[in-house]
Order: C-alpha cells, then sequence, then structure tokens
C-alpha cells in the first residue's frame, strides 16, 4: 500500500513539474482588487544630451511615464560650464519630458550639497531652477529633490523650497553612478521594488538607461505600471488630505496617509 501511495505521490510531483514548463504561472503584484501597482522611476543629474534622448525614446516605446530631477546649470545659457549646444539640446530634451507627460522637478541650479549651504545660496539654486523650467515648459515646479538628498538632516532647507514637496527614494540605490553592472543594478531593482516605490537612476550614464529598460521590462512582466512622482504621491490625497511641504518623500503605498496632512 505504501509503495502505491509513494508512486503515486512521485507521478503527482512530476505532472506538476511538467505542466509548469508549459504552463507557467504568473503571479501579479496588486493590491487584491486586480488595480496595477505603481512604481515612480526618477532620474537625476540630467538633461544629457545623448543618453536621456535615448531614455525618452525608450519610455515612449513602453508607455512608461517618468520623473527627470534636472539641474539648472544645464539649461541656462549664463552659466558658463556646459556649450551653448548642449544647453540647447538640453533645454529641448526638458520641453519634450513635459509635452510627453512626465514630471519634470528640482534638482538645484549646480548640484551643490544644500544643507551646507547658506540660506541665501539655496533660495537662488532652487528659485532660478524653477525660473529656467517654468521658461521651457510653462508650468510651476511642484518637487524637488536635494543633491546626495541633504534634505534628510536640514529641515531648514524643506522650509525654503516649499511649497515645493521634497522627493528622495525608497529603501534601496543602485548607486548606478558608481556601479556600472547592468545585471547587478537590475537585480538590484526587480528584487527589492514594492507598490509605491520610487527608484534612484541617472541618465547621464549608458549603463543606467540600459537598467531602467531591462528593469521596466521585467516589473511589467510583474504587472507594474510607471507612473511619475506626481501621480504616485498623489494616489493617496483628496478628501482633505494632501502632501506636506516639510516631510520627506521616500515611498507611497497604497492607503498610506502617514505623511500626508489633514486640511
Amino acid at each position: 500500500m505504501r509503495k502505491v501511495y509513494l508512486i503515486e505521490t512521485i507521478f503527482i510531483i512530476w505532472l506538476v513539474i511538467v505542466l509548469s514548463l508549459f504552463f507557467p504561472v504568473y503571479v501579479k503584484a496588486d493590491n487584491g482588487e486586480g488595480i496595477k501597482p505603481m512604481v515612480a522611476f526618477t532620474f537625476d543629474d540630467g538633461p544629457n544630451p545623448i543618453y536621456t534622448k535615448k531614455l525618452l525614446d525608450g519610455l515612449a516605446e513602453r508607455d512608461a511615464k517618468a520623473t527627470f530631477f534636472v539641474v539648472g546649470e544645464r539649461l541656462d545659457y549664463k552659466s558658463g560650464k556646459y556649450e551653448d549646444w548642449e544647453i540647447a539640446k538640453g533645454r529641448e530634451l526638458v520641453a519634450r519630458m513635459a509635452r510627453e507627460g512626465h514630471t519634470v522637478a528640482n534638482h538645484s541650479y549646480s548640484h551643490c550639497w544644500l544643507s551646507k549651504s547658506t540660506h541665501e545660496k539655496v533660495d537662488y539654486e532652487l528659485k532660478k531652477t524653477n525660473e529656467l523650467i517654468k521658461e521651457i515648459t510653462g508650468q510651476e515646479t511642484k518637487y524637488m529633490r536635494p543633491p546626495g538628498g541633504s534634505a534628510l538632516t536640514a529641515p531648514w532647507v524643506r522650509n525654503i523650497a516649499a511649497p515645493m514637496i521634497t522627493v528622495c527614494w525608497g529603501y534601496y540605490d543602485t548607486r548606478d553612478w558608481q556601479c556600472r553592472n547592468i545585471d547587478k543594478m537590475v537585480k538590484t531593482i526587480v528584487e527589492n521594488t514594492f507598490d509605491g516605490d520610487i527608484v534612484l537612476l541617472h541618465d547621464n550614464y549608458e549603463t543606467s538607461i540600459e537598467t531602467a529598460f531591462r528593469a521596466m521590462d521585467i516589473l511589467k512582466e510583474k504587472g507594474y505600471r510607471f507612473v511619475t512622482v506626481d501621480e504616485l504621491l498623489n494616489r493617496n490625497t483628496g478628501n482633505g488630505w494632501e502632501l506636506d511641504p516639510s516631510r520627506i518623500y521616500c515611498t507611497m503605498r497604497e492607503g498610506d496617509y502617514s505623511r500626508l496632512k489633514k486640511v
């Protein structure tokens, strides 16, 4: 009798394995109601005249939206740091970002460490970049990311930045500016991303662009959709709740009101 049960058990295990090879089971990460989970891919330090274009092309192919934290100097003919053709291309790319539904956000004017700067310099860094973004896109800037995440230890920077919302990133950092290993970075993103996560990359490295595409393609198979920081952070606002400029936003899970303020 035991031998019969053993043979049947072995047969069932074998059958399950064979069926799984021909009919793989995909588990979609949704909220239980069939709503696709969100993740916001964000790109710092651009625009880059070569790689940002490639990134925008790839995002369009994937019907994906992203958020670009741009550096003001790259958009200002008077900065003296970049050639005129680089500035012209950068401004063209920022206009395209806005036109194609991405969010253009503030990453300071000179990419300085804001918390180690004077109040006057921080005010200039943020206002000047906002002026350039509005000049190009016609839109007010709603979000800012301090270089290096320096606002984490400097609440006064957030006070100066208000009403802009300070955005950092989720729990895992690919450190793509240092690590150029695409396989390793894709693994970091795919294994750690969750609904409501904010992913940090930079659009001035070819390896970062390839990493973004490969990670998105994998996450799309898992049911994710790629949204702007604006859409992600506002998923729980309304009905008397709004974002708080005094807080730092690194993630936004569905139904999370812990960083919102009641109005």
